[in-house]
């Protein structure tokens, strides 16, 4: 039986479309991590909320509204965590938009648990992480093309890539899942996927971001699932409170890392035709910082993983 994303509390929760630049209407994807790194990106949007609660974003609705009263904000109430709902937000926002400057996502969680399926029968994590976010690239492309110079930012590990199992893309054996190993697992399919994306879409900019340790209550919202054992609750109890500690003495602000992912959506210091891989200082990893990816490239998985993604894709959606 599958675990609905309502159930799983230590998760991302919403996404954001931003439309509307001084004399020209500009729209921007948002999928935002908890903690809102994006909620001081941009000024003077019209932006669209994805989320599965209006209620509890309230407060953060009524920030954004303080940060610009000429903001015009909308909330379509869906479920990050379902292929499904991505869909119909797409669809949505397809009916009343012609293009898409940007793309912006971010969410996520902390594998510790193990694997844990949503209602759809897909691992929690690889959907917030990939296959919900390439979803919502795949399915908003038409819009993007029709923009000048649109752009897409994904915000995960870019440039931490170590050796991934190639002979389970997605994790279904459970003797390879471990919460490192499945970090990283999303982070070089992540690479992989943008990669394919941007040798076919080579007017789309796409960004692969890594903020470092960012302030956010990614750990905090994390607890132990019902019926575990008290030495896992005691677990997970010290290494939030661990965590917690360490966020605060070495971990960037929620609003600074907003402005420097700002920066990397807007710069005009990289070049599409690729996917560019962009370190915590705002700066294009060098090829020889992406040995991994760049062997993998030289291999052709960029294809094999897309060919594995468009499939997992499909059997989630069907009816």
């Amino acid at each position: 039986m599958g675990v609905a994303f309502k159930d799983c509390p230590d998760t991302a929760d919403e996404y954001f479309i931003d439309v509307k630049h001084a004399q020209e209407v500009r729209l921007c994807g948002f999928e935002l991590v908890t903690g809102n790194i994006a909620e001081a990106l941009f000024p003077n949007p019209i932006i669209y909320i994805l989320g599965r609660s209006a209620s509890k974003f309230a407060p953060h609705l009524s920030a954004l509204q303080t940060i610009n009263p000429f903001a015009t904000l909308v909330f379509l109430e869906r479920d990050p965590s379902l292929l499904s709902d991505i869909d119909k937000a797409c669809e949505e926002i397809r009916a009343k938009q012609t293009k898409i400057d940007y793309i912006f996502m971010s969410p996520g969680l902390m594998p510790l648990n193990g694997p844990q399926m949503t209602s759809e029968n897909s691992e929690l994590c690889f959907v917030l992480s990939y296959y919900g976010r390439i979803r919502l690239i795949q399915k908003l492309l038409p819009l993007l093309r029709q923009a000048p110079s649109p752009r897409v930012l994904s915000i995960l590990a870019a440039g931490r890539e170590k050796p991934f199992v190639e002979s389970d893309f997605g994790f279904e054996n459970p003797k390879n899942w471990s919460a490192g190993g499945a970090i990283n697992q999303i982070t070089v399919l992540m690479s992989l996927g943008m990669e394919y994306l941007a040798k076919r879409e080579r007017k789309v900019l796409f960004l692969h971001s890594y903020p470092g340790l960012v302030r956010t209550d990614i750990v905090a919202r994390l607890e132990a699932p019902e019926g575990s054992s008290w030495l896992w609750v005691l677990a997970v109890g010290l290494t939030k409170k661990a965590f917690a500690m360490y966020m605060v003495l070495k971990g960037t602000p929620v609003e600074e890392s907003g402005e420097m992912q700002a920066y990397i959506l807007t710069s005009g210091e990289f070049e599409a035709g690729k996917m560019v891989p962009v370190n915590e200082h705002c700066e294009e990893y060098a090829a020889a910082q992406m040995k991994v990816v760049e062997g993998y490239k030289a291999r052709g998985l960029p294809e094999r993983v897309w060919e594995y993604t468009m499939g997992v894709l499909e059997r989630a959606t069907m009816p």
